[in-house]
């Protein structure tokens, strides 16, 4: 069963609520090494069907699982699975989507085969099997979400998603390249030596540019493609859907679901809040609201293509809703009146007509799943799943009969979805739903907010610059091999311009009249321009654009207090992940013996190089707002990928999330700085 903790991820992942001691460090001993060494092998060239000198081979092949069904904890499952795989579910080409409902039912018995192995022999063997003769799409998204819920692969990583599928992140030409480099055996490339194999090795660079790179004077949207195409961002989003997948039923899992909305309601509107000071950057400003019927959609354009050769279909700008379509349009009417009348009215209505009043503690969690239409929706056959009919109405393929010619657009994939600028088109209708929400809920009073004693003095941040700098990423997976022997010794590089800051320090000067404990969230918004607004309407109108930065408990002292944070030190980021083939020969080192192998219990996060948004050369204004608070007495959790955290109770963005009132701005215990941040041509600079 899920663990209990589960739902609690839901702070971490979502930048929300944060813990010191995410970065503690184990020293792995044997038993961990040889099941990180086995389960990250498997990950190994997932697009062949099979590598006959790799260790797994041998045992998939002559594994039954019809004939070791005691081995599993629920026989059904693994019956349900059989008479899906017989009835040939899972072939291996077929690509794959979350949003078709036949192929995520499929999926879900292939995760639960996983699940309800009794050990971990028999998940690896199962896994091992797996790897040969199911879906690879299937395979490796099952594969994901078991590794990161059995409790024997507690703390293995797995390869970063851009390393597994890195046709889904980067440029077919930039496979295409690769898979030259390959057949050539490097004939006419530039080769680096850098000497990551025992014995030597060669690894081939090939430089990769962005999708709008020759878009953005056409569709404006597309200077940011830097942000678009980022592999870490999209990446954090592939783990975000895996680590809480909308298929999981509590009913079923012991998981928790009192946060479970409001987690994917906060998540989302972190990422709004981001992209939105993104766009402020390059001059784009609000998003516009858009008529279902009449609206302008923003086009998608890129060079991605599917392994078996198809590309990921375009959206022009000027489209309309194909025919086949229309029904769609009518389902979302529907579901938007049912929406907005629950908010309005303030309840819900179960599955027998009985109501259920929404402006309660759990009301944002219930509004939560009804959108998602996750498997805890309150009345799924009432309300649907509002963001599973939106992204299929954008999902521009053509019509087909048989699953074999599915082509998944960019928003049926989560690994391609913060591509598309039309993802955040959607996102900012679904999030104004909860917008209406949290504006009809009772705002903080001032004796809520304030916090007697206790007084920001000062707060200071060094310059803020950022810059783009190269970043290599292990694409090995975009080419095929002979063996498994060959392709430890190939390392095929994409080199990437990405965006980065130089690190900061924030310093606060607090004055206290009693030694306390406190917590201090730090936020980033648009700027304030005096000339248009009051503090108050400034802040009414964009109190859901400001960006968590950090969150940190601090122990103040009777008297002045001069608190310094790193931005480095954020609570919620993470540094990029040691590539592929690095990790790898760590873990082959340290299970021959050679050398300890030490491991994080936090294997992933928001990527640290886009805490701040691009600026401008000459410095783009924008606003920084701090709060401190009482800590309170909470709960520490742990759970997989994002490590420890601590929950003290509070609603996720708190204080901004729900409008604010004018005292806002006259309690000691807040605090606003201007700040400027700029954007350096000099990449070396900072090096």
């Amino acid at each position: 069963m899920l663990r209990l903790s589960l739902v609690l991820v839901l702070s971490a992942v979502c930048l929300s609520q944060g813990y010191q001691g995410y970065k503690n460090v184990r020293t792995a001993d044997m038993d961990f090494l040889h099941k990180q060494k086995k389960l990250f092998e498997l990950m190994f060239y997932v697009d062949q069907q099979a590598l006959t000198d790799a260790e797994y081979f041998e045992i998939g092949r002559n594994y039954d699982i019809g004939s070791n069904m005691e081995y599993y904890t629920d026989k059904t499952v693994v019956q349900d699975f059989l008479y899906r795989y017989k009835e040939k579910k899972f072939e291996r080409g077929v690509l794959f989507s979350y949003y078709n409902i036949e192929m995520m039912e499929d999926m879900m018995s292939l995760y639960r085969l996983f699940y309800t192995a009794k050990d971990f022999q028999t998940f690896y063997k199962t896994a091992c099997w797996a790897r040969l003769y199911v879906n690879k799409y299937m395979f490796v998204n099952a594969y994901y979400t078991a590794v990161i819920y059995r409790s024997d692969c507690r703390y293995v990583r797995l390869p970063a998603p851009y390393e597994v599928f890195p046709y889904l992140y980067f440029d077919s030409r930039i496979i295409q390249e690769a898979q030259k480099v390959k057949m050539s055996r490097g004939g006419n490339y530039k080769n680096y030596d850098i000497g990551m194999k025992r014995g030597s090795s060669d690894t081939y660079m090939i430089y990769s540019n962005y999708t709008g790179s020759c878009k953005e004077c056409y569709y404006p949207e597309y200077r940011m493609s830097y942000f678009f195409d980022d592999i870490g961002l999209n990446s954090y989003y592939y783990y975000f859907r895996m680590v809480f997948p909308f298929w999981v039923n509590t009913k079923y899992y012991e998981v928790p679901k009192q946060f479970r909305g409001e987690f994917y309601y906060f998540f989302h509107k972190q990422l709004m809040a981001r992209y939105y000071l993104e766009r402020l950057s390059n001059d784009l400003g609000r998003m516009k609201p858009f008529d279902w019927y009449k609206g302008k959609f923003p086009g998608f354009y890129s060079n991605l293509m599917y392994p078996n050769g198809v590309a990921v279909p375009k959206r022009d700008e000027w489209y309309n809703v194909p025919p086949y379509k229309l029904d769609y349009l009518k389902q979302i009417d529907l579901k938007e009146n049912r929406i907005y009348e629950a908010i309005d009215y303030g309840f819900v209505v179960d599955e027998t007509g009985k109501q259920y009043n929404i402006y309660t503690p759990e009301g944002l969690n219930i509004l939560g799943n009804m959108i998602e239409g996750n498997f805890d929706s309150f009345n799924y056959k009432y309300y649907g799943s509002y963001e599973y009919l939106i992204r299929n109405l954008f999902d521009y393929n053509t019509k087909y009969t048989c699953k074999r010619d599915y082509i998944p657009s960019s928003l049926m994939t989560f690994s391609t979805s913060m591509r598309d600028p039309m993802f955040y088109k959607l996102y900012d209708r679904i999030l104004y739903f909860f917008q209406r929400y949290k504006e009809n809920l009772k705002h903080y009073s001032y004796n809520e907010l304030y916090y007697p004693g206790v007084k920001i003095e000062s707060f200071h941040v060094d310059k803020l610059t950022t810059f783009f700098d190269y970043y290599d990423a292990t694409i090995n997976n975009a080419v095929a091999v002979e063996n498994f022997k060959e392709g430890y010794a190939i390392n095929m590089k994409a080199r990437q311009l990405r965006l980065n800051y130089k690190p900061f320090t924030y310093r606060f000067g607090i004055n206290s009249d009693k030694d306390t404990k406190v917590m201090v969230k730090i936020f980033l918004g648009p700027a304030y321009f005096s000339e248009k607004y009051d503090e108050y309407t400034y802040f009414r109108r964009n109190y859901m654009n400001f960006f968590e930065l950090d969150r940190f408990e601090y122990h103040l002292k009777t008297g002045m207090n001069n608190v310094e944070r790193k931005s480095t030190e954020s609570t919620f980021t993470a540094d990029d992940y040691t590539s592929f083939e690095t990790y790898y020969r760590k873990i082959v080192k340290a299970a021959e013996g050679n050398e300890p192998f030490t491991y994080s219990e936090k294997l992933f996060g928001f990527p640290d190089r886009l805490l701040l948004p691009k600026g401008k050369r000459e410095g783009m204004p924008y606003r920084l707002f701090c709060y401190v608070y009482p800590f309170e007495e909470g709960k520490e959790y742990e759970f997989p990928i994002f490590g420890k955290f601590y929950y003290d109770g509070k609603a996720f963005g708190y204080p901004l999330d729900r409008p604010v009132k004018p005292w806002f701005f006259s309690m000691p215990n807040a605090y606003f700085k201007d700040v400027m941040i700029y954007h350096s041509k000099e990449m070396s600079e900072y090096y």
